[in-house]
């Protein structure tokens, strides 16, 4: 082999150690959102077990980026407390728990240029044992020879190295078996029903097919030669199960290569595997575990995707299918090498649960598991771009809220599942500039709810043809800048109007009830617009429009007389110099109209103003936040207390909630879940249980918060 062929072939195993090397740079129960538990710098890999014998499951995780292990000690309800920092001799890259020593307190072995012993002291505090080579990629741990003492096994990305215990915390020198043409992952299991402890490998190989290797075990501590079964995409790491109840285990295979696929393979009880069942998951699905997680008694699969950020359940039959189910986003690895998750039970309730290092954002997440194959973390649907704004609508009319999502060029509808889960996004109309500030309604009278969307100047109408497939875009002049985009009936004619901020304007277009609309109907304000919200705020019965100023600190309330016109604007101060999101509701409970709007800057607050009830309002009440706003928020019940709260967005990596007091006051907010600078907001019952759940279009995706208030 040519030593350009050699480099080519380990180039892979190159990238993954560089990765591992360099990479690193308050909890509500009302919403499903997965906490994040902070480690060290670039965690690579977490394992479980008691370790201070208090009967909670603790955590223990390598830092590849500070070369460290984060031991976490459980608090019995899937929270931890601060972590505790070892240092270790080199950059980790996996982490396995046993009693290598035999006292009955667990142990734990880290894998960086050696295998790295750390003995446990019952306390949750670890004492050095001492360094075994080699070092590589993935390590488990079995009792090989039968001897009562917990053995290990490296997977180098060369070869198999096997450590035989002495049965006080320190190994015999490895043996080395070849497996397969680049060996990365290993796990351990009986394949061949003879009560020895079998060896399974994968592997990935640049310019080469990738394998699956089973070395099967003599019960000394020896094993026999590879048994390989070759794959059209894998190389991640193996998960190990009787999928199918026959007695016989089997294996699924990440795979980290640029495919969105994992292998599932059958086994037959002689190591060797039927044809693999390869399942579309999500981007670079590199890392799967496995467990019963709904409870039916059939063996599940969770895949982590390493580039997009999220975790993938895939529920079991018990005859070795899987149906894909919602995904639960995570943090973010920042490559397609993500780290395995660990199983285990976090708050006693009998289920497991899951932890997920994040690479790149330098911690742990959490996903409790709520049954039924459920977790308790942001269901997030991949977008086939970055998308900006979100709408809800059941545009297929089956019954089932559906999502169309916007931005940048082109508008996509995600068909609801009726459980909280949405089919692929759907293309339903691409040009330039399409898909900013979406909004539905029923423009032609016909039932079905169409589509709207700013493109330049103008408003484009988008017409649903009754099956969720819509129409060419009509295109219909507004005004300069537009900066928002509403629907509502101004003119009480039964047909639905548009209503844009343009500049110093606020402009309606009256609805011919065709899906066609008028010439632009100008009204002007003080200063710049940025976004308004519609009601009754004198209570005539007529629509009037409450508008926020960009940088006057006020909000412009503009009396409708009931023919797309507007009064003179009266100017009400609302706090800070600058809004970025209005919204309407009776926040005290006196039948009359109030506003919500969001001051991101300087303050970072939400700020209620109690209407009067004849068009004016109170000075306001404001509520901090205390991190940056984004540009988005709704209202609704989110607790079920009978009182108004508000949802918005973060322009920093969360959304919050602050619940009402039935006042006109707002309770300190509660940070419910993941977005982004921006990252637009809906509201609607997604699974059909009554509860109002909340949508935030995020880096990732769509992602979904289903409520769980009782």
């Amino acid at each position: 082999m040519t030593p350009l062929n050699n480099l080519l072939r380990r180039l892979p195993h190159l990238l993954f150690a560089l990765f591992f090397a360099l990479c690193g740079s308050a909890f509500s129960s009302t919403f499903d959102s997965a906490p994040f538990v902070p480690v060290g710098g670039g965690p690579t890999a977490v394992a479980v077990g008691d370790f201070n014998r208090d009967g909670k499951l603790d955590m223990v995780v390598t830092n590849g980026f500070d070369s460290s292990l984060s031991v976490l000690l459980g608090n019995g309800d899937g929270t931890f407390k601060p972590q505790s920092l070892i240092a270790l001799d080199g950059r980790p890259t996996a982490v396995v728990v046993g009693d290598f020593n035999g006292d009955g307190i667990l142990d734990v072995a880290a894998l960086t240029t050696d295998v790295f012993v750390l003995l446990g002291n019952g306390d949750g505090t670890f004492r050095f044992a001492g360094m075994f080579g080699p070092g590589g990629f993935s390590l488990a741990t079995a009792d090989f020879n039968h001897d009562g003492k917990l053995d290990l096994v490296v997977a180098d990305g060369q070869n198999v190295n096997v450590m035989l215990g002495n049965g006080d915390g320190t190994f015999k020198a490895a043996v080395i078996y070849p497996a397969g043409d680049g060996p990365t992952w290993v796990a351990t299991g009986d394949f061949n029903g003879d009560g020895k402890v079998d060896l399974v490998v994968s592997d990935f190989v640049a310019f080469s097919s990738v394998e699956v290797s089973v070395l099967l075990g003599k019960g000394n501590g020896t094993f026999g030669s590879p048994i390989t079964t070759n794959l059209s995409t894998g190389g991640g790491n193996v998960a190990v199960g009787d999928f199918n109840h026959d007695g016989n285990l089997d294996v699924a295979v990440g795979s980290p290569n640029g495919s969105a696929t994992i292998a599932v393979l059958l086994g037959d009880g002689t190591g060797n595997f039927s044809t693999p069942d390869y399942i579309i998951t999500g981007e670079d699905p590199s890392s799967v575990a496995t467990a019963d997680f709904n409870g039916d008694g059939k063996p599940d699969l969770i895949v982590v995707n390493g580039l997009s950020g999220d975790v993938t359940v895939l529920l079991g039959n018990g005859k070795g299918k899987f149906a894909v189910g919602p995904n639960y986003a995570v943090g973010f690895s920042s490559s397609s090498f993500s780290a395995p998750p660990a199983v285990g039970d976090f708050n006693g309730d009998g289920r497991p649960d899951l932890a997920v290092p994040n690479v790149s954002s330098g911690n742990v997440s959490v996903l409790i598991n709520l049954g039924g194959g459920g977790f308790a973390g942001a269901r997030v649907f991949r977008l086939p771009q970055i998308e900006s704004f979100v709408a809800v609508a059941d545009f297929n009319h089956d019954g089932k809220k559906d999502l169309v999502v916007g931005g940048f060029g082109q508008l996509s509808i995600l068909a609801g599942k009726g459980n909280g889960t949405f089919a692929a996004p759907v293309t339903v109309a691409s040009g330039s500039m399409i898909g900013n500030f979406v909004v539905t309604a029923d423009f032609n009278g016909d039932g079905f709810p169409d589509l709207a969307t700013v493109v330049g100047s103008s408003v484009s109408v988008i017409l649903n043809k009754g099956d969720g497939t819509f129409t060419a875009p009509k295109t219909f002049f507004a005004g300069p800048n537009i900066t928002w985009l509403a629907v509502a009936d101004f003119n009480n004619d039964g047909k639905q109007d548009l209503v844009v901020c343009a500049e110093r304007f606020v402009v309606v277009l009256l609805g011919n009830g065709d899906g066609t609309f008028q010439s632009p109907i100008d009204t002007s304000v003080p200063n710049d617009t940025w976004q308004l919200a519609v009601g009754d705020f004198d209570g005539d019965g007529k629509l009037d429009v409450a508008v926020t100023n960009q940088n006057s600190g006020e909000v412009s309330i503009l009396l409708g007389k009931g023919d797309g016109t507007f009064g003179k604007p009266h100017n009400f101060h609302a706090g800070e110099a600058f809004f970025a999101a209005i919204a309407v509701g009776d926040f005290n409970g006196d039948g009359k109209l109030d506003l919500a709007v969001s001051s991101p800057n300087p303050i970072n607050s939400v700020n209620l103003l109690l209407g009067n009830g004849d068009g004016t309002f109170g000075n306001p009440a404001k509520r901090r936040i205390g991190a940056p706003l984004g540009e988005s928020m709704v209202t609704g019940d989110f607790n079920l207390d009978g009182k108004l709260d508000v949802a918005v967005t973060g322009s920093g990596a969360d959304a919050y909630v602050l619940f009402g007091n039935g006042d006109g006051t707002l309770k300190p907010a509660t940070k419910v879940g993941s977005a982004v600078a921006g990252g637009w907001m809906a509201r609607s019952d997604f699974n059909g249980d009554g509860k109002p759940d909340l949508v935030v279009i995020t880096e990732g995706g769509a992602t979904i918060l289903l409520n769980t208030s009782k």
